[in-house]
């Protein structure tokens, strides 16, 4: 039997029982749809961390008060999640002493990291407080949208200044100009002095929603002296590596190797490169079980196939079908099946991946490759849970199925 036979029998046999092969497809259908559609949201994910990350600046060091080992990847995350458990012994001693060993207190600002209310009457919103230097947005690379951020001045001195996000705005303020006002947190009347430019979401975190203080107020708001972290600018991104180097120094005389973990840009961008390709691998394997799943029930669903048919099969061998042909007819029905349910399978999974974008604003990033991919992978299960009930109808005996009823 010649392919375009062989491809016009497969298409007649399975319009002639559509509910039949709908439902033979739909393990094909969800498991190409879920491959493509996790790893571009993981795929997407990469990209949105990775641009996070670099709009940090390139000579931006960050100290925590752990000890972080970015090089192992997930292997390690298990044995690292006790660091986090840890005593933070940060201080503003060891900012002074990397001040002065970088000879600008400008380049050295601790980092306040405390959950807060503010009110503004009747209005409250709940976000995080970042108590810090005056040169903290500069060293992010953030803008200030409306007003401006505290002075040196306002820093030293414990001003009662506050610096919102977008998102704080809205539920302090709602659509009024908020320059000048003041709003309440934990009872201390701060006055609104600048607004921080739309950042939007990473990872369904809301970047809009962070609260700016001098850190010398935080001190006085929350009554803590330690810093949660520390930021250092190096004076150009070629400094980075010595200015890790310095430090790492100067941190080693007052705090041991296990209090405290440097992190420069490129370790993060590796280490949250390392973290989504392992999880978008992980997603694409466990939706890939879907896919085998649905071979299964192709072939279950062509041994039967074999067996309704086998008058048929005995017919087209007495007048002269080889057995390569019969196999071939089977296969080409399995592969077609596979193939369909891919097809359909992409569809699905591009309408999905469009609509998590416009409805989450999330992005999720389709590849060419992994489109590629599935729909080799969707042949791939055709051919190879076909072969069995093609091989079982080529050989089964003329004279035998003629007389099958």
């Amino acid at each position: 039997m010649k392919i375009f036979e062989s491809l016009h029998s497969a298409m007649t046999s399975l319009l002639a029982n559509k509910m039949r092969s709908m439902l033979t497809m739909l393990g094909v259908i969800i498991g190409v749809g879920f491959v493509i559609l996790l790893v571009s949201l993981g795929a997407g994910a990469r990209e949105e961390i990775t641009a996070n990350i670099q709009g940090m600046g390139s000579n931006m060091i960050m100290v925590a008060p752990f000890n972080i080992d970015l090089s192992g990847g997930i292997s390690n995350m298990s044995s690292q999640a006790g660091a986090f458990m840890g005593v933070n012994r940060l201080s503003m001693q060891n900012i002074e002493d990397l001040s002065r060993a970088l000879g600008d207190p400008d380049r050295v600002m601790p980092l306040f990291q405390k959950s807060g209310t503010m009110f503004n009457g009747r209005n409250q919103f709940s976000g995080m407080v970042m108590g810090t230097g005056h040169t903290y947005l500069a060293a992010r690379g953030l803008e200030i949208a409306e007003g401006r951020f505290f002075t040196p001045s306002e820093q030293d001195s414990a001003s009662a200044v506050v610096v919102l996000g977008q998102t704080g705005k809205k539920a302090l303020f709602g659509d009024t100009d908020p320059i000048g006002k003041y709003i309440t947190l934990k009872g201390r009347r701060l006055k609104v002095i600048g607004i921080q430019e739309e950042k939007g979401n990473m990872m369904m975190m809301d970047q809009d929603a962070f609260t700016y203080v001098p850190y010398t107020t935080a001190t006085r708001i929350f009554g803590v002296n330690q810093p949660d972290m520390i930021t250092i600018s190096s004076e150009t991104p070629d400094m980075v590596e010595p200015t890790v180097k310095l430090a790492n120094e100067i941190l080693s005389q007052s705090l041991s190797d296990d209090e405290f973990t440097i992190i420069t840009q490129d370790d993060a961008l590796s280490f949250a490169e390392d973290m989504t390709l392992i999880l978008t691998y992980l997603l694409g394997g466990m939706a890939s079980i879907s896919l085998l799943v649905g071979g299964i029930g192709i072939m279950n669903i062509m041994l039967v196939s074999v067996t309704e048919r086998t008058r048929e099969i005995g017919i087209r061998k007495a007048v002269g079908a080889k057995t390569s042909d019969i196999m071939i007819q089977f296969l080409v029905e399995s592969v077609m099946i596979s193939l369909v349910g891919g097809i359909i399978g992409i569809i699905i999974a591009v309408i999905g991946s469009t609509g998590y974008t416009l409805i989450l604003g999330m992005p999720a990033t389709i590849t060419p490759w992994i489109v590629v991919l599935a729909f080799f992978f969707s042949a791939s299960v055709g051919i190879f849970f076909g072969v069995y009930p093609a091989r079982k109808a080529s050989l089964l005996d003329p004279i035998e199925s003629l007389r099958y009823e």
